[in-house]
């Protein structure tokens, strides 16, 4: 049975537009979790490429990069590969100042607009409605907990250097005393340890909902 924070056990959907298997393997298998985040990036994106294209028109090319950089991490995270790729490519058209920026803007839009219908219909049509506010231009503290997720079940010691540098949303999301165990252990270099710390009580999924 579907709850309102997870997946249908079975989904029918395009890989390029949104890869469900590899997503769920970002974030070990971890449905809830993963439900969250693609709520939270319904939510983020909702404007689709409105905030960039206002960037473009204020002038404003470092925003606008930005803006770029962090929907082709966001894309990335939770596996739409289609959009990762043209957010991808509008981040350097942008750095390099290319003509090709409009082009890949428009690209970038239509994968959008693929992409939100889909996390909105795997989600029984609650992804926008149920997602928090958050600005499109910082990392969901979600996604960050994926990412942590991620490198700790893979050995890769930056997991240390992402508890340093956004201890701050990690600790939001995770609560303050599950936080600290998490780093106690990668500080540690005990990548499993803490990586059972990270999912204890529940989950990652409880745990990033503050749980």
């Amino acid at each position: 049975m579907t709850t309102a924070n997870s997946l249908p056990p079975e989904i029918h959907h395009d890989p390029s537009v949104l890869d469900v298997a590899d997503g769920l393997a970002r974030v070990m298998g971890d449905r809830a979790l993963f439900a969250r985040m693609l709520r939270r990036f319904a939510g983020d994106y909702d404007a689709s490429v409105a905030p960039i294209a206002s960037a473009l028109d204020s002038g404003d090319l470092r925003l606008a990069h930005r803006l770029a950089h962090t929907l082709k991490g966001a894309a990335g995270m939770i596996s739409a590969h289609v959009l990762h790729r043209h957010a991808g490519l509008l981040e350097l058209a942008l750095r390099k100042g290319d003509r090709a920026t409009a082009a890949e803007l428009d690209a970038v839009g239509a994968a959008l607009g693929a992409l939100l219908p889909a996390i909105d219909r795997l989600l029984g049509g609650k992804a926008v409605q149920a997602a928090p506010a958050a600005a499109a231009a910082l990392p969901s503290d979600l996604l960050l907990v994926a990412q942590l997720a991620e490198l700790l079940a893979n050995g890769d010691g930056a997991a240390v250097d992402l508890l340093e540098q956004s201890g701050t949303g990690l600790a939001a999301a995770l609560g303050h005393a599950r936080f600290c165990e998490v780093a106690l252990a990668a500080n540690e270099f005990d990548f499993e340890g803490a990586l059972e710390a990270l999912r204890q009580g529940g989950g990652a999924g409880t745990a990033a909902a503050g749980g």
